[in-house]
């Protein structure tokens, strides 16, 4: 299944019928819901996708967006799964089983989840991402920061994967009950949760209980870039274990363009992507229209120009 997020064309003032139509005149069969959707546009989109004729390829975690009061955290990190506060742990795992529940209402297969962060007062991954994006650092002063970021991961990470692990405790029973798979995704900067290790970690653990691994084109590529680990790295270790894609340009180590814009060249790693895998274009509003389109028609020819 090839889809369109709704992360490319979200706006707060559209309906949710108007974000799929937009969706749907790139040329799309399946949309991907998003973490921002609120329970109002969601609700006019399930009302939406039979005239539209569009099916949904999976939900990104949390959707709808909670609405239990405001947050000045990004939509996708509302509530975290790897909480210290016990409260906000809660409030996670109820939101992402409110998720599961909006795949189920969809006839979606999956739901993707960002697990969550090693929370610390002066993350040290800002100062590694802000010498990679100015590109006149030296590499002895990147591999520093990388180091030095990775030592305090290292030391830090274990009452907030404790934390994860809880919380899919409560999560994965209940999707399990509901046939939904949860896709657990990579993620971008090297203190969210999991790095490439811990994905094994928690393929082992929560596995038989239906999670499988989601693979962010992006994020891979510019952990990649940061030196944390190979993008085939990723992609050899958990292939036999892989559900889906986010698919996404990447100029840099800024990701989210469309498909095929940037530096980043998309064919080396498609012949990994199998029909069996649900594929999702995850652009954001910098993407044009005309670039979406023709990303969706050479990802429906294997990548070919």
């Amino acid at each position: 299944m090839l889809a369109v997020s709704t992360a490319w064309n979200y706006d707060p003032a559209k309906s949710g019928r108007k974000i799929l139509e937009e969706i749907r005149e790139l040329g799309a069969a399946a949309v991907e819901l998003g973490y921002r959707l609120s329970a109002r546009q969601l609700d006019e989109a399930v009302q939406a996708l039979p005239e539209l004729g569009l099916k949904v390829s999976s939900v990104h975690n949390f959707c709808p967006i909670p609405g239990d009061g405001p947050s000045d955290r990004h939509p996708s990190n509302y509530y975290r799964l790897s909480a210290q506060d016990e409260q906000e742990r809660c409030k996670a795992v109820l939101w992402t089983k409110v998720c599961v529940d909006t795949a189920c209402r969809v006839g979606a297969r999956v739901v993707v989840i960002h697990a969550g962060i090693i929370a610390m007062d002066n993350d040290p991954s800002i100062e590694l991402v802000r010498l990679c994006k100015q590109g006149k650092s030296s590499l002895p002063d990147i591999q520093s920061a990388l180091r030095k970021v990775l030592d305090i991961r290292l030391q830090a990470r274990g009452p907030y994967l404790d934390a994860v692990r809880r919380s899919l405790r409560e999560v994965m029973p209940y999707a399990r009950e509901k046939n939904i798979i949860i896709g657990l995704e990579t993620r971008y900067y090297p203190t969210e949760i999991p790095n490439g290790e811990e994905i094994g970690e928690l393929l082992a653990e929560f596995g038989k209980q239906g999670m499988m691994y989601w693979h962010d084109f992006g994020h891979a590529e510019v952990n990649d870039r940061l030196g944390i680990m190979t993008h085939r790295d990723y992609l050899e270790r958990y292939q036999d274990r892989l559900i889906g894609y986010h698919i996404h340009g990447v100029a840099g180590i800024k990701d989210h363009l469309a498909p095929f814009t940037g530096d980043f060249d998309l064919t080396t790693v498609l012949p990994y992507v199998q029909d069996k895998h649900i594929k999702v274009i995850e652009s954001h509003a910098g993407a044009t229209a005309e670039q979406m389109k023709n990303a969706l028609r050479r990802l429906a020819a294997g990548g070919a120009s």
